[in-house]
């Protein structure tokens, strides 16, 4: 119970529907099937990306079944979350080429080998396949209300700025991941709870499953904003060491314990020597 206990709650900020309710499951002994999905808007992962994927790392070391999903398809649309206006489309072609390392990248967190090997799927490969009429039928589950309670929805509309259509297919479409892989868990960050939440309601309702959505804190990046390629603040996971080492000693004192605490496997004691650290004028 101690190790589920950290496995729930460090680098953890929510469990739907309840942290209660997914012990149970983890602790009946069954494999679950979970996922973490990452759309290939650069060629890079960087550090924000590498929280889930840590996450998902200590769900493998427990036997269960890994998926790495490469938003291909959705990455063409461009996911709205904490965006004031909507994203520039990607083509086929950009997309296919950012992913291509991916797999490589990801193997310095995930095990792709061995008896329990992480597997690698692509979400075009059902989004692509889907007929009108099945994307109507997809849609119904949800009201414009529901989708207009987004917070940058609001933001827009407040502003006057325009919201496509397209960008409330897209949590859609995100969340028919969750029904085609027919997972028992998602794993992401506090952004994509809307999204992931949205996979739980349409696995409920065409596959009659449960399925469970732990979210995890955001890490920020260099300039104190969180860490987004759109930003240019990242710290890629592939950096030659001499640059990582110096963007990581340019972050804000503030941020320091909170890279320890999502970035490192320091033991609880260590980090709570950190976090009394952190308060210094020159934290150590």
């Amino acid at each position: 119970m101690n190790f589920f206990d950290e496995l729930l709650t460090r680098n953890v900020s929510a469990i739907y529907p309840s942290e209660e309710t997914f012990l149970k499951r983890l602790s009946s002994n069954t494999k679950l099937k979970i996922y973490f999905g990452i759309d290939p808007s650069s060629p890079k992962i960087h550090l924000g990306n590498a929280i889930p994927l840590r996450k998902l790392a200590e769900f493998q070391n427990l036997g269960h079944k890994i998926i790495l999903l490469i938003g291909d398809f959705t990455g063409m649309i461009g996911d709205p979350t904490d965006r004031t206006a909507a994203r520039q489309p990607l083509t086929k072609e950009q997309v296919s080429d950012n992913s291509k390392s991916y797999q490589r990248q990801a193997e310095k967190i995930l095990n792709f080998k061995g008896k329990n090997p992480a597997e690698i799927a692509y979400n075009s490969t059902w989004l692509s396949k889907l007929t009108l009429e099945e994307v109507v039928k997809l849609s119904s589950h949800f009201t414009v209300q529901q989708l207009l309670e987004r917070d940058m929805f609001q933001e827009r509309l407040k502003n006057n700025k325009p919201i496509g259509l397209h960008e409330f297919l897209y949590p859609i479409m995100q969340g028919y991941d969750s029904v085609a892989l027919d997972v028992d868990l998602e794993v992401g960050g506090t952004d994509q709870t809307f999204n992931m939440l949205v996979g739980r309601e349409l696995q409920r309702a065409l596959n009659g499953k449960e399925k469970f959505v732990l979210t995890l804190p955001l890490l920020e990046g260099t300039d104190g904003r969180k860490m987004s390629k759109s930003f240019t603040n990242s710290i890629d996971i592939d950096e030659v060491p001499e640059d990582m080492f110096g963007k990581l000693m340019g972050i804000k004192d503030e941020l320091i314990w909170k890279y320890f605490e999502m970035c490192t496997d320091l033991e609880t004691k260590t980090l709570e020597r950190l976090r009394k650290n952190s308060e210094k004028e020159n934290p150590i």
